[in-house]
């Protein structure tokens, strides 16, 4: 992650200024530090292109800063970017590069992602069906407070066996043990 420490009292006064709603402030803040690659910085300029805070809305723009952000891997901009794939918001329409950003952010912890994923696998959009998967994704997306994955997995669980939710308890716990990096069916 390109974070320079130099730049970070910078970025503390754009955050500032974002907080308290200040965003011409924070984005002449945010747009220095994103042209020398900080990342946070990136994704915040991204943001407010996104929502039109301080500029004109422009989610091609928008796009342009989260995808520098999610190649250096930046969780919160690998969402915003898996969700405008999915959902065709300032790039063009794509299961696939959707879940492919998504899953990377629900692998960093994130818990918006970890519920979109299981959402893809639960639909078989952009990879395949798979209900298992699914609802391991609603468990941990749901252990971290979000409520949509807990009625999602409350739904989804009556259509499985005990055995199968045993098996997807481990699933979850797996994962979440190896830092996400151990995340699949079970053998």
């Amino acid at each position: 992650m390109n974070i320079n420490p130099v730049f970070a009292e910078d970025f503390i006064l754009g955050l500032k200024a974002f907080k308290s709603k200040d965003y011409d402030t924070a984005f002449e803040q945010f747009l220095s530090l994103a042209e020398t690659g900080d990342i946070r910085a990136q994704t915040y300029i991204g943001m407010m292109y996104f929502n039109g805070l301080s500029v004109t809305k422009n989610l091609e723009t928008a796009a342009s800063w989260y995808i520098k952000a999610a190649e250096e891997g930046h969780p919160h901009a690998q969402f915003y970017l898996g969700w405008m794939y999915d959902h065709g918001k300032g790039l063009e329409k794509n299961k696939q590069l959707a879940f492919k950003w998504l899953e990377t952010a629900a692998k960093q912890g994130h818990p918006r992602a970890q519920n979109n994923v299981g959402v893809m696998y639960y639909k078989g959009e952009g990879v395949k069906k798979d209900l298992l998967l699914a609802q391991m994704w609603y468990i941990i997306s749901s252990s971290k407070g979000m409520s949509e994955a807990k009625e999602n997995m409350i739904t989804l669980n009556d259509n499985l066996t005990k055995k199968q939710i045993s098996q997807i308890k481990q699933m979850a716990k797996n994962c979440m043990v190896s830092n996400y990096q151990n995340c699949k069916k079970l053998n």
